[in-house]
C-alpha cells in the first residue's frame, strides 16, 4: 500500500467493502462523521544542548458511524443493525528514513514507521435478533473486560436470555504490530515483534518476525439487571511462525529459529460491579494468568455515599507483570504490587468542590538467594548478592485538588506527592479555562515541580512550567485548539512544545 494514501481514502474503500451490508430501503439512517487531529512540535534535547531526539508528530482520526439500517425507527425493541469504523494516521516526521531502512543497520529502528495508518475498529453489528436472543459483531473490535483491553480480526456472538444472563463467544485474529493497518498495542508485553521484510538474519535478531495470532474466548455474564453486573471471561492466544531463540548476535553463527502452533497467552477473568442509589457502590475482580499459573491482578473498590454532596472510597489493586509465552522475560523473577488508596469528593457548593486522596504501595521483593543454599559461592567468594531484610518495600503519596465552577468557565489546583526512601516528587498546578460568547476558549496552567533522586543526588532540581491556549468552537462538538508549553529546571534548560487540536463531528 502505497504511504501516500490517506486515512480518508482508506476509510472510504472500507465503507465501500461494507455497502452490500446497508440495506437499500432503508429511510431511518442516522450517519455520523467525526475527527480528531493533534499537531505537536517539540526536540527532546541533552543537558548540553544538543538535540537528541526531533519530533513533529501529527496525529489524525477519521470515525465513520451509521446506526438504524433497519427501517425500524418505531419499535426500540426491535433488531438494529449499525456499522462502525475509525481509523487513525500517526505520523512523525521528525524521523528520518535512515531509521525505517533495513539496508541501514547502523541507523535503522526496528519496528519503527515514519506514518503508520492503523483501523482502530470496523465492525457490523447486530442486536436484538431472534426475538431479542441474538447479537453479534464482525469485523475488527475490542474487548474490554477484567482482561484489560484486546483487539482482534473476527466475529463474535452473544446470546442474552431472559433468565438474566448471557453467554458470548468470540475468535478471529489477534491485532498485532507489523501486520496490515494493525497496531502492536493489544499483544502481551516482553516481545519486540514486527515485519522484518529486508532484515538480514544476523540483524536485530531479537526483533521478532511476526505472523498470524489465531485467538478465542467465551464469556459468561448477567444481564437485565439495573444495579448489578458481573462477568466470567476466557481467552487463549496462540502464536504461529517462527520465533527466534538467539536474542543477541554472537557474531559465529547465525541465529537458531524454531516454529510452530504455540501458546501466547491463556487468561481467565472475573469482574463485577454493583451500585445502589443513596448508599453507595461496589466493584472487585481478578485476572488469573494459567501459562504463568499466578494470579495477575486482583482489584476492588468500595464508594459509599456518606451524604448527597460527600462520597468517601477505598481502593485496593495487586498486580504482578505477566509476559507473552515467547519471552525470555517468564524466567525471571517478576515483583508483584499492591496498592491501597483513601479518596474523598466533597460538593461543598453548587460550584465548589474538593476531592482528596491518600495512598500506599507495596512492592513485593525477594530476600533470599533461591540457589545458593551457604553465604558463599560456589567459588569460596562471599556472595555478591544483595537481598533486603524486609520483603516489602514502601512507597507513599497523596494528592488534593480543588475546583470552583462558574458560567461557562473555571480555575482549580491540584497538587499531588510521591515519597519512597530512594527520592521523592511533589508539586502543584493551577489552572483556569473560560469559554467568551459560546466560541472563543481560554485556557492556562501554570505550576512547579520538586523531584529528589537520592541515589543520584545531583539530578534534583526543581521544574517550573506553564502552559496557554486559545480555541474556537466551529460548531457543537467542534473546536479548533492551539497551545504553547514551556518547562524549565536545571538539568534540561529550556524546553518548548506547540500543538494544533482539531476536532469535528458531523451528524445527519
Amino acid at each position: 500500500m502505497s504511504p501516500r494514501r490517506t486515512p480518508s481514502f482508506l476509510l472510504a474503500s472500507l465503507v465501500g467493502a461494507l455497502a452490500p451490508f446497508v440495506p437499500g430501503a432503508a429511510q431511518a439512517l442516522e450517519p455520523e462523521v467525526t475527527s480528531d487531529t493533534s499537531a505537536q512540535f517539540y526536540d527532546v534535547r541533552s543537558p548540553t544542548g544538543e538535540t537528541v531526539i526531533a519530533r513533529r508528530r501529527l496525529t489524525t482520526t477519521l470515525g465513520v458511524s451509521v446506526y438504524d439500517l433497519h427501517d425500524t425507527p418505531d419499535d426500540p425493541t426491535g433488531p438494529s443493525l449499525s456499522f462502525r469504523a475509525r481509523m487513525r494516521y500517526d505520523a512523525d516526521y521528525g524521523g528520518t528514513a535512515n531509521e525505517t531502512n533495513p539496508g541501514n543497520p547502523s541507523g535503522v529502528v526496528p519496528g519503527f514507521e515514519r506514518g503508520p495508518v492503523d483501523l482502530m475498529y470496523g465492525y457490523v453489528e447486530g442486536r436484538r435478533y431472534l426475538g431479542g436472543w441474538l447479537g453479534f459483531k464482525v469485523g475488527r473490535q475490542y474487548v474490554v473486560d477484567s482482561l484489560g483491553w484486546w483487539s482482534f480480526d473476527g466475529g463474535q456472538v452473544k446470546i442474552t436470555t431472559p433468565l438474566y444472563f448471557a453467554v458470548e463467544a468470540y475468535g478471529g485474529l489477534e491485532q498485532r504490530g507489523g501486520m496490515p493497518l494493525s497496531t502492536p498495542r493489544f499483544e502481551r508485553e516482553g516481545i519486540w515483534r514486527g515485519d522484518r521484510t529486508g532484515y538480514d538474519p544476523a540483524l536485530y535478531p531479537s526483533f521478532q518476525p511476526n505472523d498470524v495470532a489465531p485467538a478465542y474466548g467465551a464469556a459468561l455474564e448477567s444481564a437485565g439487571f439495573t444495579w448489578l453486573h458481573g462477568r466470567l471471561t476466557y481467552r487463549r492466544v496462540n502464536n504461529t511462525g517462527a520465533s527466534n531463540v538467539s536474542e543477541f548476535a554472537n557474531g559465529l553463527r547465525q541465529p537458531v529459529s524454531y516454529s510452530g502452533t504455540r501458546i501466547s497467552q491463556e487468561r481467565i477473568g472475573y469482574g463485577f460491579d454493583g451500585t445502589l442509589p443513596d448508599i453507595g457502590g461496589v466493584k472487585g475482580g481478578l485476572a488469573y494468568d494459567l501459562y504463568n499459573a499466578r494470579f495477575a491482578n486482583l482489584y476492588a473498590s468500595i464508594d459509599a455515599y456518606a451524604s448527597r454532596k460527600l462520597t468517601l472510597s477505598v481502593d485496593y489493586d495487586y498486580y504482578v507483570p505477566t509476559f507473552d509465552a515467547d519471552s525470555i522475560w517468564n524466567f525471571f523473577l517478576a515483583m508483584p504490587m499492591n496498592d491501597l488508596g483513601v479518596r474523598a469528593s466533597w460538593d461543598a457548593t453548587d460550584h465548589l468542590a474538593f476531592s482528596a486522596g491518600a495512598r500506599a504501595r507495596a512492592f513485593g521483593v525477594q530476600t533470599a538467594n533461591e540457589n545458593v543454599s551457604s553465604p558463599t559461592a560456589p567459588n569460596g567468594l562471599p556472595d555478591a548478592n544483595y537481598f533486603p531484610k524486609s520483603s516489602l518495600d514502601l512507597m507513599g503519596g497523596g494528592n488534593l485538588a480543588a475546583r470552583w465552577h462558574f458560567g461557562e468557565g473555571a480555575v482549580g489546583a491540584r497538587s499531588n506527592a510521591d515519597v519512597a526512601k530512594n527520592g521523592e516528587r511533589l508539586g502543584i498546578d493551577l489552572y483556569g479555562e473560560r469559554t467568551l460568547e459560546t466560541r472563543f476558549v481560554l485556557s492556562a496552567r501554570a505550576g512547579v515541580w520538586q523531584w529528589n533522586d537520592k541515589l543520584r543526588t545531583d539530578r534534583d532540581a526543581v521544574s517550573f512550567q506553564y502552559v496557554a491556549g486559545v480555541g474556537y468552537k466551529l460548531w457543537q462538538r467542534s473546536l479548533v485548539f492551539v497551545d504553547f508549553e514551556h518547562d524549565m529546571n536545571r538539568i534540561a534548560g529550556q524546553r518548548f512544545r506547540g500543538m494544533l487540536w482539531l476536532s469535528m463531528a458531523v451528524t445527519k
